[in-house]
């Protein structure tokens, strides 16, 4: 067995990382709230984590597609290990600091339980992490493809997005969660 290239087990890392945050933000909320939206046009938690569910499982598929057009076009071997880790620290994903709509294909559907997309989320990350390693041999920083808001990016940087896209939400989940308990508590009777 070859040993993972340097900058490859850094992004599995940083994906590991946010994913453990994530699902210890899933397993720590009130299931009863999970599912309350805090306002009008506002996901639940429940929503974030079936919309987050959605977006790996499609990058994945992209890059499937994607990388598998780039073989039969004969792209070359990787021959760097410069991180990449920063690539895409301008465009800030991991912080909401503006509000974006999401295209139709990624809205969550209402009804998808938290324990259904963790479901889903292990099954794509195995296979997003999985397609990164059965291409480590071609050069994965070549093979590009445009996202709506950052522009062309690699496929090194689409899997970074998706980790970093995760703990975007992750932070949504927590706020909305505070705010849908605050709210509750508000409304509880005084006994």
């Amino acid at each position: 067995m070859t040993e993972m290239r340097r900058k490859i087990a850094e992004l599995f890392a940083y994906m590991d990382s946010t994913r453990a945050s994530l699902f210890t933000c899933a397993q720590e909320m009130n299931a009863s709230f999970a599912s309350i939206r805090p306002r009008d046009g506002q996901w639940s938690a429940a929503e974030n984590m079936a919309h987050l569910a959605k977006v790996e499982r499609n990058v994945a598929e992209m890059m499937s597609r994607v990388i598998s057009a780039a073989r039969e076009q004969g792209i070359g071997p990787d021959t760097s290990e410069e991180s990449f880790i920063n690539s895409l620290d301008a465009w800030r994903v991991s912080e909401a600091l503006t509000k974006l709509s999401a295209p139709e294909r990624i809205v969550p559907e209402q009804g998808t339980t938290v324990g259904e997309s963790i479901a889903s989320l292990e099954a794509s990350r195995a296979r997003l992490k999985q397609l990164i390693l059965d291409n480590s041999d071609i050069d994965l920083s070549a093979v590009k493809r445009t996202h709506p808001v950052l522009q062309e990016i690699d496929m090194f940087q689409w899997a970074l997005f998706v980790a970093q896209h995760e703990e975007r939400h992750r932070k949504q989940m927590e706020r909305t969660i505070a705010e849908v308990t605050e709210r509750a508590a508000e409304c509880a009777p005084i006994v």
